[in-house]
């Protein structure tokens, strides 16, 4: 038991979450904090500098219990789109590229 929260634990802390905030943070924070995370880490080359200082900002600002509000759910939802927009980018691109082989 024991092992695998660890392993869950380990899993949460690589996408952005904190452990210790999570049973008082707003689901919808926490996932626009896991996408915010993963485009940071692996597709930052499909974002301009816009969209980079938004989820650099968003990260700052849901790691401050205080300011977990309104315009860090606002800001949550930018991000989650965000994500959705750069998953398109990355599916045609995938898309395209099997085409032409």
């Amino acid at each position: 038991m024991r092992n695998d929260e660890q392993v869950a634990n380990d899993w949460l802390k690589q996408n952005g979450i904190a452990i210790k905030h999570m049973d008082k943070m707003d689901l919808c924070l926490q996932q626009a904090q896991m996408v915010a995370t993963n485009l940071l880490k692996h597709h930052a080359e499909w974002l301009n500098s816009d969209e980079r200082n938004l989820l650099m900002t968003y990260t700052k600002t849901v790691q401050i219990r205080a300011r977990h509000n309104k315009a860090c759910r606002a800001m949550a939802y930018k991000v989650l789109n965000l994500g959705k927009r750069t998953n398109r980018k990355l599916f045609r691109q995938h898309k395209t590229t099997d085409i032409h082989r």
